[in-house]
């Protein structure tokens, strides 16, 4: 099941408030931190990416430059409103840990249903005196996320994991949560001097338990035998394009771009399907339509249209910006399996033609019964003038660069 980019981008956004809204509550802002070390630790004992069902990105925190999320961690700090019972265990063991987010993307026919979102977080404390405290606490901490509202302790089938478990039920999640689901769960244990969390929102109590039940031993796994949770972990600039929904060949040009010369290499970042098209937008802030599949990296965006919705683009002001202009220059380039025609341009449709080179550039490739657009640009009003592989030789190398990608393996 694919989502829309506008679908995807709510989800993408309100994860991101989501974690920053439980880091604030919890832990208070980086400054409330200041001076105190940071509990990183607790980083390499969260459930992982990879830990999950396909279909998963990764939304803990800001970009650690453009591969990869960094949990949230630090320490929790006591605002004015802090409850009693949790301030003192505040000032006594000072504890901290580390949370991250994953939203999903998609789900894969043949797996279990998945939870929209999917949380984890990871005390490791310096003492068993601490982890009892702070275990004592842990429903009032999980209240603090919903208006001071506990959820309520589920005593029956509670899987077994660590020293102590329970599983807790949240009816109302905290905002921005319950836009995915109505039914949080939380599995709650304690591991010796850690204590650890995995949270799942549906809209069934019966699916976010099993899928807590299923994901907290691997988390544990983690507990047992810390490794360091790497960037390469953390990566999900592929996960889009092991949509099982894309019916057409995905032309890419791999997760690392290297042109060679003096092209710089460029990195995959983002990429999904979306199925049906987005239109343009031309009220207020103009946007050009969203294609079938997108894929970013940091200098170059790739565009997947096929036979059925290349009107959608060909025909919108973006489309036929820079490509239909007066003063732009075009050039053919022939490809193994099919042509490109790359256009250069200026910012915008000079009646009167600048005599430098031009600085604005895109492409249209027909390839493998798809059509890719190369740097289109982001709204007729809007042409980007500035980019390392802005120039003939420059687009050339991308569209000579293209390949599909194998298809997923699940």
């Amino acid at each position: 099941m694919a989502v829309s980019s506008w679908l995807r981008g709510v989800a993408v956004i309100l994860a991101v408030i989501a974690a920053g809204a439980i880091f604030q509550l919890l832990f208070g802002s980086s400054g409330d931190a200041a001076g105190a070390s940071r509990p990183a630790a607790s980083r390499d004992l969260l459930l992982r990416l990879h830990d999950l069902p396909p279909g998963y990105l990764n939304y803990a925190g800001p970009r650690e430059g453009d591969d990869a999320e960094e949990p949230l961690c630090s320490r929790l700090t006591m605002p004015a409103d802090t409850p009693a019972e949790l301030a003192s265990v505040v000032r006594r063991f000072r504890p901290g840990g580390c949370l991250a987010t994953y939203a999903r993307l998609y789900e894969v026919p043949g797996i279990a249903p998945t939870a929209p979102i999917v949380g984890t977080g990871a005390m490791r404390l310096g003492s068993g005196d601490g982890a009892a405290a702070v275990w004592d606490v842990v429903p009032t901490m999980l209240g603090r996320l919903a208006g001071d509202r506990a959820p309520r302790r589920v005593a029956e089938q509670t899987p077994k994991i660590g020293d102590q478990t329970e599983l807790l039920h949240a009816p109302i999640p905290p905002f921005p949560l319950n836009y995915f689901g109505k039914k949080a769960s939380y599995l709650v244990w304690r591991s010796g001097t850690t204590v650890a969390t995995v949270v799942a929102v549906t809209d069934s109590y019966a699916t976010s338990d099993r899928i807590v039940a299923d994901l907290a031993p691997r988390q544990q796994e983690h507990i047992l035998e810390p490794t360091t949770y790497t960037k390469a972990e953390r990566y999900d600039g592929e996960v889009g394009l092991d949509d099982p929904a894309i019916p057409f060949p995905v032309y890419w040009l791999g997760r690392e771009f290297r042109p060679g010369g003096k092209l710089p290499p460029n990195r995959l970042f983002d990429s999904y399907y979306q199925g049906k098209p987005h239109p343009e937008e031309t009220r207020g802030i103009e946007e050009g339509p969203g294609a079938p599949l997108e894929i970013g990296y940091f200098n170059i965006r790739l565009q997947t249209w096929t036979a059925d919705t290349w009107h959608v683009f060909a025909r919108s002001r973006a489309g036929r910006a820079i490509t239909s202009w007066k003063c732009t220059k075009t050039r053919t380039v022939t490809l193994p399996e099919g042509t490109a025609t790359i256009f250069g341009g200026y910012e915008k449709d000079f009646a009167r033609c600048p005599q430098g080179a031009p600085q604005a550039f895109t492409a249209w490739v027909d390839i493998g019964g798809v059509k890719v657009v190369v740097n289109p640009p982001f709204a007729a009003n809007f042409i980007e003038t500035r980019n390392p592989y802005g120039t003939f030789a420059g687009i050339e190398a991308i569209v000579r660069a293209l390949k599909v990608r194998p298809k997923p393996l699940y």
